[in-house]
């Protein structure tokens, strides 16, 4: 979203990113934006290390760490599904933002990608 939505819609009102390029946006971004991101990403970080030291688990086996929903299966079967569906859909991600960054450093050098992406 981060990488089209400003493409389609443009920029929020403000005076720190003015451009829809998301390689310059990110070299244009508040240094505070960048401290408070990574403040976050160490809190989620502290808290998914603290669950282990209790017991649980946030990719492997056993009780985890977040299920708001109880969506995690009970049964070892349908948690060995979950778990390849979670790694397929994870790899599907990392192929995708090597396309978009192929297609944005070579244009054109990614079938089905528009050169506005």
């Amino acid at each position: 979203m981060g990488w089209i939505a400003p493409k389609i819609f443009g920029t929020f009102d403000s005076t720190d990113v003015t451009t829809t390029d998301p390689i310059k946006a990110i070299f244009e971004a508040d240094p505070q934006w960048w401290a408070q991101f990574f403040l976050l990403c160490g809190i989620a970080e502290g808290a998914k290390y603290r669950a282990t030291l209790e017991g649980k688990t946030f990719t492997g086996p056993g009780e985890p760490f977040l299920d708001y929903l109880k969506l995690y299966p009970k049964d070892e079967a349908g948690r060995k599904d979950m778990h390849l569906k979670e790694l397929k859909n994870g790899r599907l991600a990392m192929i995708a933002v090597a396309a978009y960054l192929s297609n944005y450093f070579i244009p054109g050098s990614v079938p089905g990608i528009p050169a506005i992406f």
